[in-house]
């Protein structure tokens, strides 16, 4: 039967991606299939209730699959409770011990780089994979594809490290022998300006057109910058005609730049435009356990859970809540906790800040596709009524304290129909970057809707 579950767990890295597979499903343990039931042992209470609660249809499903029968999924967490049996342990993934980073192939670090930036420490969720996807394609292959690599998306959610780690794999690869150069767009403004100063425009000329891959990062602070911009547009166009590589980031699409001319936006959008969103929220949990593996800081689960459901702004403010979090561990000799690790942020965390309720979100969902708050709640099954209905129970799960039975009373369903909701929704927003942007935009209207009301 160990056959049956690695089959099945296939099924479910596919259905759930890469990052929610290694965080909740691969530390689980397959004990046995008997009379059409399979028992499956978590590491402890917390982990048995968190998969059970989002994660059991998705089990249950995938198993009957590959058994060709309905499968029963009995998640259990003690282990004295299943007395004599065949113990078939999935493969855990070792917490990797605190080393120097090293980048996707052999080879040193680029010295002028962040040496933490590399592809090994980036953790893909379904937020950010498209982009990490682009950034690896982009650092196998330089100048033959996605030239130029646009990466956007809102402050700390990991546009410098992908594009930092992209120098670094083209530097490895090239056995140190290719010109890398990154650079913020102000310093770049700024070298132009010192070489004019300075006569030097030469030098400057040379230094920025002989390169093999140019990375500019925020090059939204090009806008409204007429010499600048001339500058760049002329080494865009040298480094692309001699296939260079050419590597951008930004908070804002190229359409969004407000003062950048259209010229220079045609050549951004010239090649490929790969946004990074915010990471959900068991991206968020592996981002923190990853770190916390490096620093060899033991974080229990239920502490890690409480960072990430407090902390959903950016990868950033999640690294320096775990850092603070060790600094006052390490002076008060103390074990991290949960109760810690509220103490530790609690002047960080804003814990005042008000929640939608489910009629809140019920309604605003409702107004967002144009369809009555009596339908959204009503019996109806037609295809756009019922996706609306979905949407609203996976926001409320998401934004709100209530369980899945609590949601699915408030819309006269049972907890069953919220959890196939729930991750059917998760799934779409997983692949689909269009809808996902529709979710957060939802989300967005949903926060100024508190706001507003406080």
């Amino acid at each position: 039967m160990n056959e049956v579950w690695q089959k099945a767990t296939d099924r479910i890295r596919e259905t759930l991606g890469q990052v929610s597979y290694e965080t909740w499903i691969q530390p689980l343990n397959f004990v046995e299939l008997r009379e059409r039931t399979a028992t499956i042992e978590a590491p402890n209470r917390f982990f048995c209730e968190w998969v059970g609660d989002r994660y059991h249809e998705v089990l249950r499903d995938s198993l009957s699959a590959e058994a060709g029968e309905p499968i029963v999924v009995k998640l259990t967490f003690d282990a004295e409770a299943l007395p004599t049996r065949a113990r078939v342990d999935a493969p855990v993934k070792p917490a990797p011990a605190p080393s120097r980073p090293a980048p996707a192939a052999g080879g040193d670090l680029h010295p002028g780089l962040p040496p933490r930036y590399v592809f090994n420490e980036f953790v893909v969720g379904a937020s950010n994979q498209f982009a990490h996807a682009a950034a690896r394609a982009v650092a196998h292959q330089p100048g033959d594809k996605y030239n130029p690599l646009f990466i956007y998306g809102g402050v700390g959610l990991g546009k410098t490290h992908l594009a930092t780690a992209i120098g670094h794999h083209i530097w490895a690869t090239g056995n140190g022998r290719c010109k890398v150069l990154f650079m913020p767009a102000e310093v770049f403004m700024n070298e132009l300006i010192n070489s004019i100063r300075r006569d030097r425009m030469g030098d400057f000329k040379e230094k920025f057109r002989r390169v093999d891959a140019l990375i500019l990062d925020d090059v939204q602070f090009l806008a409204g910058r007429e010499r600048t911009q001339e500058e760049f547009f002329h080494t865009f166009n040298s480094l692309h005609s001699e296939r260079h590589q050419i590597v951008l980031t930004s908070d804002k699409t190229p359409k969004e730049i407000n003062g950048l001319e259209d010229r220079l936006r045609n050549r951004f959008e010239s090649g490929l435009i790969a946004d990074i969103a915010p990471p959900d929220l068991e991206t968020r949990v592996a981002i923190i356990q990853k770190k916390a593996a490096l620093e060899n800081l033991p974080l229990p689960a239920e502490a890690a859970l409480y960072i990430a459901q407090n902390v959903s702004a950016n990868v950033r403010e999640l690294e320096g809540c775990l850092t603070r979090i060790a600094a006052l561990a390490s002076i008060d000799k103390s074990p991290i906790t949960t109760d810690f690790a509220r103490m530790a942020l609690r002047d960080l965390i804003r814990t005042h800040e008000p929640k939608p309720d489910i009629e809140t979100i019920q309604k605003i969902v409702a107004d967002f596709f144009h369809i009555r708050l009596l339908d959204l709640k009503s019996k109806k099954r037609t295809q756009h009524i019922a996706f609306c209905r979905q949407v609203a129970m996976y926001l409320c799960r998401k934004l709100t304290e209530s369980s899945f039975p609590a949601i699915g009373e408030s819309f006269g369903r049972d907890h069953s129909t919220v959890i196939h909701a729930h991750n059917l929704i998760a799934r779409r927003i997983a692949n689909d970057s269009a809808f996902r942007f529709s979710i957060d935009k939802i989300e967005r209207e949903l926060k100024t809707t508190q706001a507003n009301a406080a």
